[in-house]
């Protein structure tokens, strides 16, 4: 099966986290990620801290998982076995971007190393139960602290994205405006920044790195075992985990003409999950893989901005609201929020086009079909 790599679907979008914490602040709430410590922005222009040398057991870690292009699940892998192809080959995905988020040198690597940790807190959810309860647990936790810190990095970039990108469409004056909320942003993404590369450069996280490659480089450590005539092979298993994520998805239809932000982010989330779900056993599902995927790549893109915009625009007035700013840089800040609002509200009216193919009698043939072929 080819190589997964970032792309539509997975461009960066503010607050998904696969597995997420109840918010403990009005901007989490709004959807937007943050960590497990607050973190002080850095007064502009002022130095950052000097990265300090990344521990040796995680680059010869990150260069021995070195991505070799695909994961080879099979029907007939036995399911912990299967998972752990999946965990190995997204976790060196994982490590191979930390070099490049530490120096800082590309926003990419933090939005690389994000999509990677959540196809590894994905992979966990899907194969879990294939692993002792301990060390699942275990494992998950220090996924779910790593993700939250890229989480909130990322976040930023994203919102510093559609600022600028609307300020490049627009005059210098209305830049100007703008000028108080892009400072503050980035400010608080180069606080973030330092936060999270401090912890990817830590013993705690080499330690962790070093105890995950054992557990992905050796087959049957940690495993449950299976007694004899259950269903241990992927050809068994995964047709009822397919098939219970996509109606994660269907059950939304009811509903979907009245959902509000919270319900669709929801459904962003369910859609996120049957990708994943396809795409780690892609290859035996194909001919129908690609187009299945397909249309779950479309549906969260469509999702994705409205909810960026809508998440955008609810941070951009909280900050006009509690920052002391001109009449021209609070006209400006205005302007920018009302042209975020028009975009959510259009995109709502559009989702339909995305939606119907996903909850038509064809997806679920060419789903059916999928899954016979396991």
């Amino acid at each position: 099966m080819d190589g997964m790599t970032s792309g539509p679907g997975d461009r960066g979008r503010i607050g998904l986290e696969l597995d997420p914490d109840p918010p403990t602040s009005r901007a989490e709430a709004a959807g937007l990620g943050r960590g497990d410590t607050e973190a002080a922005p850095l007064p502009e222009g002022a130095p950052l801290p000097e990265a300090a040398p990344l521990p040796e057991a995680i680059v010869l870690a990150a260069d021995r998982l070195a991505d070799g292009g695909a994961i080879d699940v099979q029907a007939n892998d036995a399911w912990a076995e299967a998972g752990r192809k999946v965990l190995r080959f997204h976790f060196g995905r994982m490590l191979a971007r930390v070099p490049g988020v530490i120096s800082g040198e590309d926003v990419e690597d933090v939005h690389a190393m994000r999509v990677a940790s959540r196809r590894v807190r994905a992979a966990w959810r899907v194969f879990g139960d294939g692993f002792e309860r301990d060390a699942e647990r275990r494992y998950r936790a220090e996924l779910r602290d790593i993700g939250r810190r890229l989480g909130t990095v990322r976040d930023l970039d994203v919102l510093i994205g559609i600022l600028v990108a609307d300020g490049e469409r627009r005059s210098a004056r209305h830049r100007a405006g703008l000028e108080p909320l892009l400072s503050a942003w980035r400010a608080e993404r180069e606080a973030r920044r330092v936060d999270l590369t401090a912890a990817l450069g830590s013993e705690r996280f080499a330690t962790f790195v070093s105890d995950y490659e054992r557990l992905v480089e050796t087959p049957g450590h940690a495993s449950v075992a299976v007694q004899p005539y259950a269903p241990g092979l992927v050809r068994y298993r995964m047709p009822a985990t397919i098939w219970a994520a996509y109606q994660a998805v269907w059950a939304f239809d009811d509903g979907l003409a009245t959902a509000d932000f919270a319900t669709l982010h929801d459904l962003r989330i369910a859609a996120k999950w049957l990708r994943y779900t396809l795409e780690f056993v892609r290859a035996p599902l194909e001919p129908e893989a690609a187009g299945l995927i397909r249309g779950m790549v479309a549906l969260q893109d469509h999702l994705g901005d409205q909810h960026d915009q809508h998440v955008t625009a609810v941070l951009a007035r909280e900050f006009a609201m509690s920052a002391t700013l001109t009449a021209a840089q609070a006209k400006s800040i205005s302007r920018f929020v009302a042209h975020l609002d028009r975009g959510v509200d259009g995109l709502g009216r559009t989702l339909g086009s995305t939606w119907r193919p996903i909850v038509a009698a064809s997806y679920r043939r060419a789903l059916g079909r999928a899954i016979a072929r396991l």
